[in-house]
């Protein structure tokens, strides 16, 4: 058996979670060698994700089952096995973060139950304006562009 079979990533986690708190929320599924909570080299604060590895990897597999999606600390977590990724490799231009226009907006929806309740940055969908909804044909179905300079 490879302790690397028994070694759970937990991604999305709260930056307040420590290695204790990790293990407490692990550790009634199975024994566990080793808990992990990666942290910035220069600040150590943690960067949102860690690892817990299983002594066996069949607690592990019931572990990562029942976790994943659950809320931990007012944060939904990931659970997946270490070293595999849904998405195909991490990191690169466009990996990790979304980019781009619109990024932030609206109301998050996702989470688990009473995850994401009363916290400060959920967002609501910001108003709509006339000039944001769509063309002409949408504003004036039987008009054109043209019908206001062509008199």
């Amino acid at each position: 058996m490879a302790a690397e079979e028994g070694k759970l990533f937990v991604g999305g986690l709260n930056y307040d979670t420590d290695e204790q708190g990790l293990e407490q929320h692990f550790s009634s599924f199975g024994p566990i060698a080793e808990v992990v909570v990666v942290k910035d080299r220069e600040t150590q604060r943690s960067r949102g994700f860690g690892f817990v590895t299983f002594t066996n990897p069949e607690h592990a597999s019931d572990a990562m089952r029942a976790m994943n999606g659950e809320c931990l600390d007012g944060r939904q977590i990931r659970v997946d096995h270490a070293g595999k990724s849904p998405r195909g490799a991490r990191g690169g231009y466009g990996g990790g973060r979304a980019r781009g226009r619109g990024y932030g907006r609206g109301t998050f929806l996702g989470g688990a139950p009473g995850c994401w309740e009363g916290h400060p940055w959920v967002l609501i969908p910001p108003p709509m304006s006339p000039r944001n909804q769509g063309g002409y044909g949408e504003r004036f179905p039987s008009a054109s562009y043209r019908d206001n300079y062509d008199n």
